[in-house]
This record gives structure tokens, C-alpha cells and sequence, in this order.
């Protein structure tokens, strides 16, 4: 079942199928290096069990879905939003390396947070980025608003905070 899609891509429910393709993005250094440590194949395994379980968990608001390709049918990544330890609505999106600068991040950005507030009918929306996750930040910087930035003591790093209102 399609969530929703864009013009060259769309949003599906993860599924075990998956593992191979998530495990690629999960193992990757380069995609990995401002979001957390890589994982191995058994580790991988684990988070995708762990996303896939939340779809039919009502206690927990978390959504990470799988972002394929249309024309090819490749699974490409991840994107969705959750409810993270401050009660925000936060989105997140990842991609496996092999489709990076071809325009695709921007893409499921800009339809993650219209799905978020036209379908799921969330207030508002917060995003969190390493600061010299320098990529990242183009794509927020056109969909969201710049609100700070602060040290993340767990992550030991420097982060930006971005927000979008829904408009009514």
C-alpha cells in the first residue's frame, strides 16, 4: 500500500523484503556518520523488526516507512516522523549512498512534512540535523524554518533545529 507518492518516488510500510537494501544504508559509513553508529547485518535486522513492529503498536508514535523508486521499484531509503523524547513531532529521511545528489531528498522532504499535515493533520513539525551535515540542512533550510542551534550531549555534537507549521 502506497502512503503517498511524488513524481519520482513513493512511501510504503517497511517490510522484511527490505532487509538486504536496509542493511546496505545501515552499514554505510557515509550515511551514517551524523545520525549514529553503522550497524551490522544482525543489528540492522533488529531496527527493521523494531520499525515494522510500531505499525501495529497504538502506545508508540512512530512511523518509519520505506521510500522506493517508481520507475525501478528499488528500495532507496527511509523517511517519517515520530514523537521524539520532547513530545515533538520530528521527521526524519535517509537514503542509501547510490541515490544521493540526484534530487531525491529534497523530494521526500517536501512530501513527508504535506503528508504530515494534509494526512496525519499534525499541528507542527521539528527537525534535528548535525551541523555539518551540510546536505541535510540545504533540504531543511527550503521546508522549514531555522530555530536554533544547541549542543546534543548524547550525540556530542553541534545541532540545528528546524520547524514548519501546518496552515489552516
Amino acid at each position: 500500500m502506497r502512503l503517498f507518492e511524488t513524481k519520482n518516488l513513493y512511501v510504503r510500510y517497511l517490510k522484511t523484503e527490505d532487509q538486504d537494501a536496509f542493511y546496505d544504508m545501515q552499514s554505510n559509513p557515509n550515511v551514517m556518520r551524523y545520525i549514529k553508529k553503522t550497524m551490522n547485518f544482525e543489528e540492522s535486522k533488529k531496527e527493521l523488526d523494531r520499525f515494522i513492529t510500531y505499525y501495529t503498536e497504538d502506545k508508540t508514535f512512530y512511523n518509519i516507512w520505506a521510500v522506493v523508486e517508481s520507475e525501478t521499484q528499488r528500495f532507496i531509503g527511509i523517511c517519517g516522523v515520530y514523537k521524539n523524547k520532547h513530545s515533538e513531532y520530528e521527521i526524519a529521511y535517509r537514503l542509501r549512498e547510490c541515490f544521493w545528489r540526484k534530487g531525491f531528498g529534497q523530494e521526500i522532504a517536501k512530501a513527508l512534512i504535506s503528508y504530515c499535515f494534509d494526512i496525519m493533520r499534525l499541528p507542527e513539525l521539528t527537525a534535528y540535523v548535525a551541523k555539518e551535515n551540510v546536505g541535510s540542512i540545504c533540504i531543511l533550510e527550503k521546508e522549514m524554518k531555522y530555530i536554533e542551534e544547541s549542543y546534543a550531549q548524547k550525540e556530542n555534537i553541534l545541532e540545528q533545529k528546524y520547524k514548519a507549521y501546518r496552515e489552516y
